[in-house]
Order: structure tokens, then C-alpha cells, then sequence
């Protein structure tokens, strides 16, 4: 019985490295059971394949293959490592394919949250078409929540992507934002207020009015600029504070209020109301703004936010 190639040494004992090559030698030689045929199948010589072999077994310090005769075989190490560097291999590879897949993007899932009033018609539409069609691998999820609940759905995780106002988004650490678009706040009355026909509505003409917006525990930001602007306006009216935006439109197209609102709102589509601009420089030139956390590495993110923002160049080369 003759050892193929190993010598003694220190390293017996100690773990080794093996490189992907070796390893694939090894496997071709334990599957031949012949040197000859095994150097055929990998397209290198035999003398090259028995340094490798050679060469693997002093690194690992520990036989591998005996040479019995005329025949050669795997020792009881060998067989342990013929068992299992196939599916080693294996796993290797389809991880590798995984994690290219995973950096191109083209695999995954893309999870967005958006405003609950927010009008996507003007921007987020066909940005949303094109991505589906560019990467139809990517599971894309889409839902609306409140202004109040968006941040933290990123914070716990359960989103990556939201699309909402920007100034909520003033006292958050730890996130990535865009604006994507400018909203101007307006007027929200039913189609029957008696100024409802006018283009514009000072607030100072509102004063007497019944106010209906969030609660500031469901959006305290939401709340605190609400205020703000009828402070900026000189007002200070009644404010009726409601939960749900479902119920600040409940409100108004029954007559009963009015509220602040902007003019990128899907409460426009609503034939009972009518939105009116607010002709002051405080309601002008807000910011529509799309978050997510620094450390969400999800690549489809990059990909999404690189389509939005050819989009919005486009969009911003249209309206000049």
C-alpha cells in the first residue's frame, strides 16, 4: 500500500484551506478512481493533477487516496470528504448565484408604503408600470397608510420604501430621503360653501369656520403645521380632530367643515368637494419626499429610486 504523496509535517492536526480548484480535482479523482481519466474530464494533465492531489493532501495533513496495486482508492478521510464537498460545492454556487442576483436587483421584494391622500397619478404611476415590467422577478407590495404610521412601518422594518409629506419627516434619524415633487396646501370645502367658486380662499375668510383635521396622536406633525399655517394667516378657529383622513373627507362633503389639504390629494376626485389654493407663500412649495432607512441594503430600492428620478427630470423638462 503506497500513500500518494504525503509527507510528514507540522501541520497535521491544525485546519487548512482548500481552494475551489483543489477541491473540484479532488472530487473528479474520488468519482474516477483513476488519475488518467479524472486529469481527461478537468482538461489538465495527469502530472498536474497528482501535484494538486499531492499538493492538498500535505496541505490538509492527511491521506486521502492509497495506491493498492494497480488500483487506487479513497482512504476513510477521503470518503468523508467525497460525501460531503459535493454539496458543499453545490451550496457554494447557488449562493454566489444568489448574492449577484441579489446586488443586481433582479430578485427580492420591494415593500411601499404611500401617504393614504396622495395622489400618485402625476409621477408614481408610471414609475410603478415600468419598474414591474423591467424587473418582473422583484415582488413589489403596495399600501396606503397615515402620515403618523408611515415612519414607523419603516423603522420596525415592515417597509422599505415610503412616499410621503416631508415635513414629517424633519425629527427622523437614520433615514435616506428624496423629494420627488412639490404640493401646495389648499382649501378643502363642499361644492356648495359660498366661496367655493372663488380660485382662491384666504383662511382669514374662514375664520367662523368648523376646522376638521388629524389628531395630533395620529400625526403630530401633521397637526403642528396645520396650526402653524392659520397662525401664519392670523387665525385661530375651531377645530373638530378626527382619526382617520377617511373622516376629515366625511366632514367636509357633508357640509359640516372644512379643511387644509393639498392639491395632490385623491380627496379631488370626490364630487362633493372642491380644493381652492391658499394665497399666501407659507402654503406654496412643499415638499413630496421618498424615505428609507440607511441601513435597508436592499438593492431593489437603488433601482426603484434610479427609475423615479428619470421620471421626475422628465417630468420637471415637460413643465418648462
Amino acid at each position: 500500500m503506497k500513500l500518494l504523496g504525503l509527507r510528514k509535517t507540522a501541520w497535521i492536526g491544525k485546519e487548512q484551506d482548500m481552494t475551489l480548484n483543489q477541491m473540484k480535482y479532488f472530487i473528479a479523482v474520488a468519482r474516477c478512481l483513476n488519475f488518467t481519466e479524472a486529469a481527461k474530464s478537468l482538461f489538465i494533465t495527469q502530472p498536474a493533477l497528482s501535484r494538486q492531489i499531492a499538493a492538498m493532501e500535505e496541505e490538509l495533513g492527511t491521506e486521502l487516496f492509497v495506491r493498492e496495486r494497480k488500483t487506487l482508492k479513497l482512504t476513510p478521510g477521503g470518503s468523508i470528504l467525497y460525501n460531503g464537498l459535493p454539496d458543499l460545492l453545490k451550496t457554494y454556487g447557488n449562493l454566489i448565484r444568489e448574492a449577484r442576483s441579489a446586488n443586481q436587483g433582479y430578485e427580492g421584494h420591494l415593500r411601499i408604503g404611500i401617504l393614504d391622500v396622495y395622489d400618485i397619478s402625476e409621477l408614481f404611476t408610471d414609475t410603478i408600470q415600468i419598474f414591474q415590467e423591467k424587473y418582473p422577478q422583484i415582488q413589489l407590495t403596495m399600501e396606503r397608510f397615515s402620515l403618523g404610521v408611515l415612519p414607523d412601518n419603516l423603522y420596525d422594518g415592515s417597509l422599505d420604501l415610503i412616499l410621503t409629506y416631508g415635513f414629517s419627516l424633519f425629527d427622523k434619524p437614520s433615514l435616506m430621503t428624496v423629494d420627488i415633487q412639490k404640493y401646495d396646501s389648499c382649501i378643502m370645502l363642499h361644492r356648495d360653501h359660498p366661496l367655493a367658486g372663488k380660485e382662491g380662499v384666504s383662511l382669514s375668510d374662514l375664520k367662523s369656520e368648523m376646522f376638521v383635521q388629524l389628531d395630533r396622536e395620529v400625526s403630530e406633525e401633521g397637526y403642528q403645521y396645520i396650526i402653524n399655517l392659520c397662525d401664519k394667516c392670523g387665525i385661530h378657529p375651531n377645530i373638530k380632530l378626527v382619526n382617520k383622513m377617511e373622516d376629515v373627507l366625511l366632514w367636509v362633503q357633508t357640509g359640516n367643515a372644512v379643511a387644509i389639504t393639498t392639491d395632490k390629494t385623491i380627496e379631488k376626485m370626490n364630487p362633493f368637494v372642491v380644493i381652492r389654493e391658499i394665497p399666501v407663500p407659507e402654503a406654496k412649495g412643499h415638499d413630496i419626499t421618498v424615505a428609507w432607512m440607511k441601513q435597508n441594503y436592499n438593492p431593489a430600492i437603488a433601482l426603484f429610486m434610479e427609475l423615479l428620478e428619470k421620471h421626475k427630470k422628465a417630468a420637471e423638462q415637460e413643465q418648462v
